[in-house]
């Protein structure tokens, strides 16, 4: 597998078997695109980690409803999902699968969170993007 594109903070295009497919990182919500600064900081932490041409392995979750490969990615033996995570850069997520618990990435936003990374340094808290993902149409699914 080869990585094409970062498309946002929680979605790349890859190469499998010779085709570009859409991969969303499993268990994970990047901010939506309305929540700036952050979304914009969740998107420069993937290309950070991630930079096209990277080689690496996909675990196959699941595939959703916009026809996207769901999976936990693996770059140089790192998941790009907890390293994500643990920047504070996304918050995690089982909501979107409810395959998450063999993962820490719980645990890991705790850390996160107790050492107010990233998102996790607004006072008050960032509002979860489910909690606002029905009352904003910014164009992501």
């Amino acid at each position: 597998m080869e990585v094409l594109s970062v498309h946002n903070g929680q979605q790349l295009l890859i190469e499998v078997n010779g085709q570009g497919r859409t991969l969303r990182l499993a268990c994970i919500q990047a901010p939506r695109p309305s929540q700036v600064p952050w979304a914009g900081r969740a998107d420069q932490a993937m290309a950070s980690l991630v930079s096209r041409g990277a080689k690496g392995m996909f675990e196959l979750r699941s595939r959703d409803v916009h026809g996207r490969l769901v999976g936990r990615l693996l770059v140089n033996g790192q998941d790009i999902g907890a390293d994500l995570v643990r920047q504070g850069a996304v918050f995690a997520w089982d909501g979107f699968l409810g395959r998450c618990d063999d993962l820490n990435y719980s645990a890991i936003e705790a850390q996160a969170r107790s050492k107010q990374r990233g998102l996790w340094s607004v006072a008050g808290g960032l509002p979860r993007p489910w909690d606002v993902m029905e009352s904003i149409d910014d164009g992501e699914p």
